[in-house]
């Protein structure tokens, strides 16, 4: 078996371990879950909390500014809160989702730490 064989298994090999792993890997509701368990997840409740108050203003205002009659000032107001409960609702988002996201790299890296051990334990 000459070098580039030699590549190509490696690469195969370690593609199916890929392709294995991420058919392990949890969905977002695991990650969501997991993500309530985390050192955070008291601030996740309340984030979640807070973005369902910022729906329902969302909603509101949003009805407010398209269907209800009134002057200029009025449906300026109105456009104003819409656009800043939908920045609002996209901040929260992003943060719960990068949470998530943190949570899952915290639990990858203690894999990788454990493995480190294992391997180190064996030599």
């Amino acid at each position: 078996m000459n070098l580039d064989e030699r590549i190509k298994q490696e690469l195969s090999d370690e593609a199916k371990h890929l392709d294995q792993q991420l058919a392990n890997d949890s969905g977002i509701f695991t990650m969501l879950a997991n993500a309530f368990k985390g050192s955070l997840g008291r601030w996740l409740v309340i984030v979640l909390v807070v973005g369902l108050l910022v729906t329902v203003l969302m909603l509101y205002s949003g009805y407010q500014f398209f269907f209800v009659e009134g002057n200029i000032a009025f449906k300026l107001h109105w456009g104003v809160v819409l656009l800043v409960a939908t920045m609002v609702q996209i901040s929260l988002k992003m943060w719960s989702f990068m949470e998530m996201n943190r949570q899952s790299s915290l639990r990858e890296i203690k894999r990788l730490e454990l493995m480190v051990e294992k391997l180190c334990s064996q030599k």
